[in-house]
C-alpha cells in the first residue's frame, strides 16, 4: 500500500509540475499575426517592427497575414473565428471600434475578441498637396467655401480614423469635402503626393515629405504642440473658434480571440510588454511616426470604450456607413 501511495504521489507531483512547463512551452509553432490593412500602410509597418522582436523572444516565427478589405472586417472576422490557443493575434486600429458603428451587417461578434494592449498612438497631422494654394487651416476653410465642389480628402479607407477626422473637420467648420477612400494608407499618400487628391490626415511619418517640399502640414490634431514637430501648429490653436479642442488620431493595439484562457492572455501580454519596452522597438516605432504607449488590459478596454463614446456621435451625424 505504501508503495502504491508513493507511486500516486509521484504521479500527482509530475502532473502538477507539467502545468507550468506546458505554459512555458508556448509557442511551439509559428504564430499568425493578422493585420486587417494593406501592406505598406502604417499598421502594417508597426506589425513589421514588433513581429521580429516577438519572434526572437518566442523562438518561433511570427508570420504577418495582411487581410485587408471590408473596412478591416475581413481580417478582424478571421481573428474572431480563430481558436483561442494563442497562435492567432490581431493588430488593428480604429476599425475595431468603428465597424460596429459603421456596419449594419457586421460579419463577426465584437465580443469574440479581447483587447490585450495598445502599442502606440499618433495624433493626426492635416497634410495638403504642395500644389494647393493654402498654408494655414483658416486658408483651407476659406478655400473650401470658395470652391463649391469642396476639398478632396483621401483616407486609408471608408470609416478609417483619417476619414472620420476629415468628417469632423467638415462638420465643425461647415465646409464641404469629397472623400476618396483607398485600400490602405500607402496608396492614399501616393495620390496626395501626386496631386490627384488635395488633403489627408496622416501620421507624423509623412513630415519627411513636408521637409522635402512635396506636402504642406497645416496643423496637428492635438491640444498641444507635439515635441517631434514643434513647428506644426495644433489645429485647436489655429484661430478658428469652431476647432477649439479639435483632436483626432490613430491608435494601434493587439487583440486575441476572447476564448483564449486568462493565463495565456497574461502570458502574451507580458511578452508583448517586454518587447515594446525595449529601446530598439521604441526607437523604431518613433521613426515610424507614432508615440509608443503601453496599457494594461483593463486600461486598454476602458480606453476603447471612451473612444467609442467619443466618435459615435460624429459617425451618426455624418451618416457614415460601410454597407
Amino acid at each position: 500500500m505504501q508503495v502504491l501511495q508513493r507511486f500516486l504521489l509521484a504521479m500527482c507531483c509530475g502532473v502538477l509540475a507539467a502545468v507550468p512547463a506546458m505554459a512555458l512551452a508556448f509557442p511551439d509553432k509559428p504564430v499568425q499575426l493578422i493585420v486587417p490593412y494593406a501592406a505598406g500602410g502604417l499598421t502594417d509597418n508597426l506589425a513589421r517592427i514588433v513581429a521580429p522582436a516577438l519572434s526572437a523572444r518566442w523562438g518561433q516565427p511570427v508570420v504577418i497575414d495582411n487581410r485587408n478589405g471590408g473596412g478591416t472586417s475581413i481580417g478582424t472576422a478571421a481573428a474572431a473565428r480563430a481558436p483561442g490557443d494563442g497562435y492567432t493575434l490581431l493588430l488593428t486600429a480604429f476599425g475595431y471600434i468603428g465597424n460596429p458603428l459603421l456596419m449594419k451587417n457586421l460579419p463577426y461578434d465584437p465580443a469574440a475578441l479581447v483587447p490585450v494592449t495598445i502599442v502606440a498612438d499618433a495624433p493626426s497631422v492635416l497634410f495638403v498637396s504642395a500644389r494647393l494654394p493654402v498654408n494655414t487651416v483658416p486658408e483651407l476653410i476659406a478655400y473650401a467655401k470658395a470652391n463649391p465642389k469642396g476639398v478632396v480628402f483621401a483616407s486609408s479607407g471608408n470609416g478609417s480614423s483619417p476619414h472620420i477626422a476629415a468628417e469632423l473637420l467638415a462638420s465643425l467648420t461647415g465646409i464641404d469635402i469629397v472623400h476618396v477612400p483607398y485600400r490602405g494608407n500607402g496608396p492614399a499618400l501616393n495620390d496626395l503626393l501626386g496631386g490627384q487628391v488635395q488633403a489627408m490626415f496622416d501620421s507624423a511619418a509623412s513630415m519627411s515629405y513636408v521637409r522635402a517640399g512635396r506636402l504642406k502640414a497645416l496643423g496637428v490634431a492635438s491640444d498641444a504642440p507635439v515635441a517631434r514637430m514643434p513647428e506644426v501648429v495644433p489645429i485647436a490653436r489655429s484661430g478658428v473658434p469652431q476647432l477649439a479642442g479639435f483632436a483626432a488620431g490613430g491608435w494601434f493595439g493587439f487583440f486575441l480571440p476572447s476564448k483564449t484562457s486568462a493565463e495565456l492572455q497574461q502570458r502574451i501580454y507580458a511578452d508583448l510588454r517586454a518587447v515594446l519596452e525595449t529601446p530598439e522597438v521604441r526607437a523604431a516605432l518613433e521613426r515610424a511616426g507614432v508615440e509608443p504607449r503601453l496599457m494594461t488590459q483593463p486600461e486598454f478596454a476602458a480606453y476603447l470604450r471612451a473612444e467609442h463614446d467619443r466618435w459615435a456621435p460624429v459617425i451618426r451625424e455624418r451618416r457614415i456607413q460601410l454597407d
